[in-house]
C-alpha cells in the first residue's frame, strides 16, 4: 500500500480563514483651517441665511485752515462683506439589521467617525478652495516655492498693515519636503536648532508666520495654491455644527446620517496671499 500524507488540500475544511480583529482604517488629514480663521458662527445660532459684515474705511484728515479755523469734514462710503449660509452638507448610511447581527466589527461607531470626519474635511476644502481667488500672489504653479517667495508674501502682509499676531501658512506636503531642502529653515548654523533635520517636520514658523502642513490645500490639475493668511482674511459661519442622527426605521434597517450647514467667505482680502506652487 502506497505511503498517504494528509495535507491541505486533503483537509481543507478543517483550516478555517481567519479574520483579524483590527480593520485598516482610512489615515485621514489633520484638518485646521476652521480654527485659523475669522468665526461667525454666533451671528447665525439662531436663524439667518446672509451675514452683513460692514467695512469701516480710515480717515484721511489734513491740514486746518490758519485763516478760518476750519477743516472740510469726511464722509466715507462704505461698503460690506456678505456671508451666505449655502454650504448644506451631509453623509448618511443605511445597514441592513442582518449585518449589524452578524459583523464581528463595531459598524456604527467605526462609520459615525468617519462621518464626522467627511463633514470636516467639506469645510477644510472650502476655505483652501479660496486660496486662488486671493489678490496677491508670489511663485509660479508647478515650481517649488523659493525663500525669496516667502519673504515676498511677508511683505504683502506687512505693506497691508497686517497684524504681526495670527499669522498663518498652510502647504501641500510637497512644499514641506521643498522647505526641508532649503538650508537656511534647517541648518543648525542658520536656525540654532537641528530640530527640522530630527523630526522631518518644518519649522513651526517662519518669517513670524506659523506653518501648517495639509494633503488638502486646493489643487487644480497641476497648479497648487498653498496660502498664507492672517486670521482675519477668511470668514467661516457655522449655522448648524456636525450632528450625526438617527433617521426612523423603514423595514429592518438602521439608517443614520450626519449634516452641517454653514458658509465661507473671503473678508480682508489684502490679508492673505496665495503662495502658487
Amino acid at each position: 500500500m502506497a505511503d498517504v500524507f494528509s495535507t491541505q488540500i486533503t483537509h481543507a475544511k478543517f483550516i478555517p480563514d481567519i479574520w483579524s480583529k483590527d480593520t485598516i482604517i482610512a489615515r485621514e488629514s489633520v484638518l485646521v483651517m476652521a480654527n485659523l480663521v475669522r468665526r461667525f458662527d454666533a451671528d447665525v445660532a439662531s436663524y439667518g441665511q446672509v451675514i452683513h459684515v460692514p467695512n469701516v474705511s480710515n480717515l484721511t484728515g489734513g491740514d486746518i485752515s490758519t485763516a478760518t479755523g476750519q477743516l472740510d469734514a469726511e464722509a466715507p462710503t462704505e461698503s460690506e462683506v456678505q456671508i451666505i449660509i449655502n454650504k448644506w452638507k451631509g453623509v448618511r448610511m443605511k445597514v441592513l439589521d442582518i449585518l449589524l447581527a452578524q459583523s464581528k466589527y463595531p459598524f456604527r461607531q467605526l462609520y459615525t467617525e468617519k462621518m464626522g470626519y467627511v463633514l470636516g474635511v467639506f469645510v477644510e476644502d472650502d476655505l483652501t478652495a479660496l486660496a486662488p481667488t486671493i489678490t496677491n500672489n508670489v511663485g509660479t504653479y508647478n515650481t517649488d516655492l523659493t525663500d525669496a517667495n516667502f519673504r515676498r508674501a511677508v511683505q504683502y502682509l506687512d505693506d497691508a498693515r497686517v497684524p504681526f499676531a495670527d499669522r498663518h501658512m498652510i502647504l501641500k506636503p510637497a512644499q514641506k519636503n521643498n522647505i526641508l531642502g532649503i538650508d537656511k529653515f534647517v541648518r543648525y548654523d542658520s536656525m540654532g536648532s537641528g530640530a527640522a533635520i530630527k523630526s522631518g517636520q518644518v519649522p513651526g514658523e517662519l518669517y513670524g508666520v506659523m506653518t501648517h502642513v495639509s494633503p488638502e490645500v486646493y489643487k487644480s490639475i497641476n497648479n497648487t495654491s498653498n496660502l498664507m493668511f492672517h486670521r482675519d482674511c477668511l470668514a467661516l459661519a457655522m449655522q448648524k455644527d456636525v450632528k450625526i442622527e438617527q433617521f426612523a426605521r423603514v423595514g429592518w434597517l438602521d439608517d443614520f446620517g450626519g449634516s452641517e450647514l454653514y458658509g465661507v467667505k473671503i473678508l480682508r482680502n489684502d490679508h492673505g496671499v496665495e503662495l502658487r506652487s
